[in-house]
């Protein structure tokens, strides 16, 4: 089953290119799992961390990602593939697994592959009750969406293979194929052009997304994913103000959405308001500290304030988080220079 608000995190997280793990070169290893919510197989979607662990206290981690991130498909799957390849392997090779889900309380599990190059894992996603979440309905993440699917057996299949080959094998011009094939079965099937435009944004082929997502938002104009694929294809067209619509319906939809929230600041910083574009940072890190983009928006907004030693810490938090993102090599240079104005080393 298409999980539509899920694909909110898939959208901009593939868009930066931190939406799967970035492993290369030779090697074996690998961790495959499932996530489970509330006893059932998790949505579409969900975000799940890898990270070396030092022994097997899971208290330390913040789950930031450090060997890569990855999302759940359909049927709550997920893997990691080729982990540490063409790296000195860390003493003891254990890794943890952590994921996280609006609303419920964080997971982690620690994968031993001293004895076998291949780790299993399964979480359980149980509810945070100690706190009031009200985005997250008392019938689960599934109270959230169109619990649809696409019409006949065989659409359900092309949607399964394009889900396959986008998420799980990271082939979005091969998973286009797929949903076309999907939405000529089904051409009202909102969720299959959610999954084209998010295949587009990988593909960098802004005006291509933004038709699926227009698409999208007018089968379902309670898709939040929608919305904000709209926003973020009109942000990359550098149509800033344009973008503030279909991004502050995104966020009335799903107010809890950092990647809605970053990507309504960018919106405002495109058309050189910081002020405004300030608060949106903000919220997106309340929402979710180890987002990197945000680190990287608000350190621009400290520049803005002259604040460079708070502007640092953003700029270096967003290269702990994702080291090796489309905008590292700037982010060093621009970490170097406020160093040296600093007189830091």
């Amino acid at each position: 089953m298409c999980r539509p608000t899920q694909l909110a995190l898939l959208i901009f997280s593939c868009l930066l290119a931190s939406a799967s793990a970035q492993f290369g070169g030779l090697g074996g290893k690998r961790i495959q799992g499932q996530i489970r919510v509330d006893g059932q197989p998790a949505p579409q979607g969900v975000l799940v961390y890898l990270d070396h662990a030092r022994g097997r206290d899971t208290s330390f981690v913040n789950g930031s990602g450090e060997l890569g991130n990855t999302m759940t498909d359909s049927r709550g799957k997920f893997s990691f593939e080729n982990i540490d390849a063409g790296q000195e392997e860390p003493e003891g090779r254990l890794y943890i697994v952590t994921a996280r889900y609006p609303g419920y309380r964080t997971a982690t599990q620690i994968v031993d592959l001293t004895a076998s190059p291949v780790g299993y894992v399964h979480l359980d996603l149980r509810r945070d009750t100690s706190k009031d979440v009200p985005n997250v309905p008392p019938g689960g993440p599934g109270a959230m969406i169109s619990a649809r699917q696409p019409e006949s057996p065989k659409a359900q299949e092309e949607l399964a293979k394009g889900e396959d080959l986008l998420i799980q094998k990271h082939d979005p011009r091969g998973s286009i194929t797929e949903f076309k094939k999907l939405l000529q079965l089904d051409p009202q099937y909102g969720p299959g052009y959610v999954l084209m435009g998010t295949a587009h944004m990988q593909l960098r082929e802004w005006r291509e997304a933004r038709s699926a997502f227009e698409k999208a938002a007018k089968l379902e104009p309670t898709n939040a994913a929608a919305f904000l694929g709209m926003g973020a294809a009109m942000n990359q067209q550098q149509e800033f103000k344009a973008a503030q619509k279909p991004l502050q319906r995104s966020l009335d939809l799903r107010p809890d959405s950092a990647q809605a929230q970053y990507e309504l600041g960018r919106s405002f910083w495109g058309q050189r308001q910081w002020q405004q574009a300030e608060p949106c940072a903000r919220k997106a890190l309340e929402i979710d500290k180890s987002f990197p983009p945000a680190h990287l928006l608000m350190g621009n907004v400290f520049l803005r304030h002259r604040d460079a030693p708070s502007a640092l810490s953003e700029f270096q938090e967003y290269l702990r988080l994702d080291p090796k993102g489309q905008h590292a090599e700037e982010v060093k240079a621009l970490i170097a220079r406020i160093q040296k104005a600093l007189g830091q080393r």
